[in-house]
């Protein structure tokens, strides 16, 4: 004897029920999964043509900046000089690092050009050159830091501080991620900027100690082509790197005439800073669409803010310039991948509409079963 259709009905609408509410938890759960996977404990996506956040974890986290502070110390740099065949000067104080200084080898006495020493301090990350740079703009290594500083508030990187021109540690300098791309933002306003960053080596004139010249490669593996982190995408970047920092990396990048900017902070191994680039790339231009990106963005208006410099920023920053960089004990060291608030409100969502989707089930199925039940009763 078959079954009344009525029977029939009564399992379709179970089957229906049971697929309809069994898929709310995978429908929410691939809306929130547009989350990447990355290393990097602070990240921040913006487009660079308007300045909107298209993506960040922990973006106002304050961090040792390392070399990513010769982007600053190059926009003030081309913000100051006009003529960029002008002789930089190596001084005793320029030349003057501590043993573990990324440098070229220059010595007192040396000189380059302002184009020659822009490609030192953005390719080989030479601190050296950006002290004497320094000392070239504004006559002292202080006074530039000051106007490092203003030009920083002004664009409104105001969790930012500086107090040196090239990255060493130091008591208060740091940055955040999204002050990081805010900087990167004004910097790729100059073409001669954008230049160099894409540049993948450059052949620097003879010196004391290399009488010939000599050739030296970006340390940024996203713009040498045939490198395995190699990127079509990106135009340029800046590396950076020191114990206390762990690796960094601020990156502009074009597809399609759109421009987006990402830096990503607190890297334990370099290749993760690229690898995390290349991800993070992917999803903000996924994010960002159809944002047409100018050639050279329009000169904005100097911010009125006021900044007073956070001292308490020591207690977890501690400077250690000039001996050999020892392993802060008190830096965030769990932060591998770590996740934002709105991150941890969407799995916690997703884990609720999961619980409340088997309850909604296991109840329309006991319901269906009392009704079928009630009706069978009924009938005999």
């Amino acid at each position: 004897m078959k079954p009344p259709r009525r029977v029939h009905k009564i399992r379709a609408s179970v089957f229906f029920l049971i697929l309809t509410v069994s898929l709310i938890p995978f429908s929410v759960g691939a809306f929130f999964r547009r989350t990447p996977v990355y290393q990097a404990g602070a990240v921040n996506i913006m487009c660079a043509n308007t300045g909107l956040v298209l993506y960040e974890n922990n973006q106002h986290t304050r961090h040792y900046p390392a070399s990513l502070v010769k982007v600053m110390t190059a926009l003030v740099v081309l913000e100051n000089v006009d003529d960029l065949n002008e002789t930089v000067y190596f001084s005793e104080t320029a030349v003057t690092l501590p043993w573990y200084a990324a440098s070229m080898g220059l010595r007192q006495g040396d000189t380059l050009t302002v184009w020659e020493a822009l490609h030192g301090i953005l390719l080989p990350s030479a601190n050296e050159v950006a002290r004497a740079l320094a000392e070239h703009v504004a006559g002292s290594i202080d006074g530039f830091i000051v106007m490092m500083n203003d030009r920083a508030r002004e664009l409104g990187a105001y969790d930012t501080n500086f107090v040196n021109p090239c990255g060493l540690p130091g008591d208060g300098q740091h940055v955040t991620a999204y002050d990081m791309s805010l900087i990167m933002r004004e910097a790729i306003t100059h073409p001669v900027f954008v230049e160099i960053i894409g540049t993948a080596s450059f052949a620097f004139p003879p010196s004391q100690r290399h009488p010939e010249g000599r050739t030296l490669r970006n340390t940024n593996r996203l713009v040498r082509e045939g490198d395995d982190y190699y990127s079509h995408w990106v135009v340029g970047g800046k590396t950076g790197w020191i114990r206390a920092a762990r690796n960094t990396l601020t990156t502009y990048s074009v597809q399609d005439n759109r421009g987006i900017i990402v830096t990503v902070l607190f890297t334990e191994e370099r290749e993760d800073t690229f690898a995390d680039t290349i991800t993070l790339l992917s999803l903000g231009f996924t994010l960002l669409g159809e944002v047409p990106l100018h050639t050279v963005a329009q000169p904005r208006e100097s911010g009125t803010a006021t900044y007073t410099p956070d001292a308490s920023v020591t207690t977890y920053l501690p400077g250690y310039y000039p001996p050999p960089p020892e392993e802060p004990a008190d830096l965030p060291l769990d932060l591998h991948p770590s996740r934002s608030p709105w991150e941890q409100l969407a799995s916690f969502t997703l884990i609720l509409v999961q619980l409340l989707a088997v309850i909604a089930v296991l109840a329309g199925i006991g319901i269906i079963i009392l009704f079928v039940r009630k009706r069978k009763s009924g009938g005999e």
